[in-house]
């Protein structure tokens, strides 16, 4: 299995150090969230994102094998209205040219609050949502992949996995799938072996817990590695974490020493 590591879980200050400990530990992806390097309209800086592609890939031999945080700085709630769903569709469109352009494969949808639902009806604008989206992505060689996202994280739509592969199977698009999360599984108490039957709609995963909280060991992790390898699991296993309260790498060192170990 390949291994990755989201930059949402250091300064940017440190990529060098962090770079230096994924080679160390065999970590091959690395995950963006774009505001990271490009503040503003990131995905107006196409030709800058194309070069650091390319410094990643020759001098690091990385990919950045997953994009999140796409919707990082928009307000809009996408399915209040009409208008919020062609702006936001719009800005995707933008996100998904983005990732195509720096060879990535996965667009974490996640954006809880964005997503909330006011009606129950709404369920079929959102299905037409990731449709358009999903196969806007496709036609560009990547995928948009939905995140069951529990209420901790305030909203009320696709809280659970099952929620995210039963949309997925709605909408029908081989540009939209699952991004499995962790801590998902672990606040709303899943188990771990109902994952065998959703393998064929999973792009890509996330080791997190509730609340981006350093990774705690858990049994579900080799659990998870266990069925991962039986269905010859071919994606990225991906550490999420938030940034912690002080400049050490001691808590991402530690977890990439313990994926590692779980994963390979």
């Amino acid at each position: 299995m390949r291994l990755s590591i989201s930059n949402i879980a250091w300064d940017g200050s440190k990529d060098i150090e962090v770079y230096k400990l994924m080679e160390k530990y065999g970590f091959k992806g690395l995950e963006i969230a774009p505001t990271r390097f490009f503040a503003d309209r990131p995905y107006e800086r196409i030709s800058e994102a194309e070069k650091l592609e390319k410094e990643l890939k020759n001098q690091y031999n990385f990919e950045i094998c997953s994009m999140q945080s796409i919707l990082y700085g928009r307000s809009e709630v996408i399915f209040e209205s009409a208008e919020n769903q062609r702006r936001i569709t719009q800005y995707l469109f933008g996100a998904i040219d983005f990732a195509a352009v720096i060879s990535c494969k996965n667009l974490v949808f996640g954006s809880p609050k964005n997503r909330c639902l006011t009606r129950e009806e709404d369920y079929g604008a959102a299905v037409e949502f990731f449709r358009v989206l999903g196969e806007y992505a496709f036609k560009k060689g990547t995928v948009i992949a939905i995140e069951a996202n529990p209420s901790i994280y305030g909203t009320n739509f696709i809280n659970f996995t099952k929620e995210a592969v039963e949309i997925v199977k709605d909408v029908n698009s081989r540009g939209f799938k699952v991004n499995l999360d962790f801590g998902t599984i672990v606040e709303n108490r899943e188990n771990v072996e109902e994952i065998a039957a959703y393998m064929e709609h999973i792009n890509h995963i996330h080791i997190s817990e509730p609340g981006l909280v350093p990774i705690t060991q858990r049994d579900g992790h080799r659990q998870l590695a266990s069925l991962l390898r039986s269905k010859s699991y071919k994606g990225f296993i991906s550490i999420e974490m938030k940034k912690g309260q002080d400049d050490s790498l001691s808590d991402i060192e530690r977890a990439m020493s313990y994926i590692a170990q779980v994963f390979e």
